[in-house]
């Protein structure tokens, strides 16, 4: 027997028993496919495993020739299923006409399946979940078929903060009442929690913090798919207002937290104000000043003047308003 024969009988061997491994551990994506929103696949040919593809191999040595060049994934005419979020709802082929570029082989397995079908029974149990793509385009949750190996993706990063609201699902703040809510409360929590961060009387409150993900007190617009489903629910919203209206309550009484808002300048009334007050407060673009919203006209900010007056006057500057005091909180 030549050794090419040898060669090609030895790697057939490792491609069924590639198969028959990857059949264990690889799993699918959804039977329908319009559900097709996690994976890409390979495409369907010979994928050397990485750091095999420039081996120089010596013809005098057949057993190190089979053992280099057959080191690969799948085959020639299947390859397995890679980890891959699809942020959009994918468009609806024809079965016939996938099941074709399929080979029809199992599109997980590599193993021969039904005309009709995309994949075997050991690689689609009927297990259901979220698709990401249809809750970031349509805002819909529903459970729709996917396979064993796309529910255990699904469900790794259901508690993962993945989803920048800036970037995918944009339009969902415009679309989603509730959305757009919990993204008003929390822009006031991040601006209150710097504020209670400062103060050493805070123990309390911002004990409460905690009961929210940390994420979302740390990046605006992050979210996690537990998240997104917790504000369609309906607790992550209750959850949020009850926090703030409790680190409210502690401002509004703690002395320490009171010497760091605002006076506005404009009416002098003696209600003090903050940033995170965002109904009722205005900030100065340029010196990050706060002021009444209704009170505030651009260009026109005291702050600003008396800034622009002592680079004028670096030395015979007075304050007439140095009897007026407003502390600011620390950008």
């Amino acid at each position: 027997m030549t050794q090419t024969c040898i060669f090609q009988q030895a790697k057939s061997c490792f491609i069924f028993s590639t198969f028959c491994f990857q059949a264990i551990l690889l799993s699918l994506v959804p039977k329908q496919r319009e559900t097709i929103l996690i994976f890409t696949f390979c495409s369907l040919s010979l994928c050397q495993l990485p750091g095999t593809g420039d081996v120089a191999v010596s013809s005098s040595s057949l057993a190190e020739e089979i053992r280099l060049r057959t080191r690969m994934r799948g085959s020639l005419s299947w390859a397995p299923p890679r980890f891959q979020i699809i942020f959009t709802v994918q468009p609806t082929n024809r079965r016939s006409e996938v099941v074709a570029l399929q080979h029809f082989l199992c599109a997980g397995c590599g193993t021969e399946v039904e005309p009709r079908e995309y994949f075997c029974d050991c690689c689609h149990g009927g297990s259901e979940a979220v698709i990401p793509g249809r809750l970031l385009s349509c805002w819909d949750f529903g459970r729709y078929p996917v396979s064993d190996f796309s529910k255990r993706l699904l469900d790794s990063v259901w508690h993962q903060p993945l989803f920048d609201l800036t970037c995918v699902g944009k339009t969902l703040y415009s679309r989603v009442k509730e959305l757009d809510k919990f993204r008003e409360l929390q822009e006031q929590l991040m601006g209150i929690n710097k504020l209670l961060s400062a103060c050493r009387l805070s123990g309390r409150v911002m004990a409460e913090f905690d009961q929210l993900p940390a994420h979302l007190m740390e990046q605006p617009h992050l979210f996690s798919m537990e998240d997104l489903w917790r504000v369609k629910k309906g607790p992550l919203v209750v959850q949020a207002r009850a926090v703030l209206h409790s680190a409210i309550d502690h401002v509004e009484n703690c002395e320490l937290c009171l010497a760091r808002g605002f006076i506005c300048e404009f009416c002098r009334e003696r209600d003090v104000i903050f940033p995170f007050q965002a109904d009722i407060c205005r900030r100065c673009p340029v010196c990050r000043t706060c002021f009444h919203k209704h009170c505030f006209v651009q260009k026109k900010c005291p702050k600003c003047a008396r800034i622009q007056s002592r680079k004028k006057h670096p030395d015979g500057f007075h304050d007439d308003t140095t009897h007026f005091k407003s502390s600011s909180v620390q950008n």
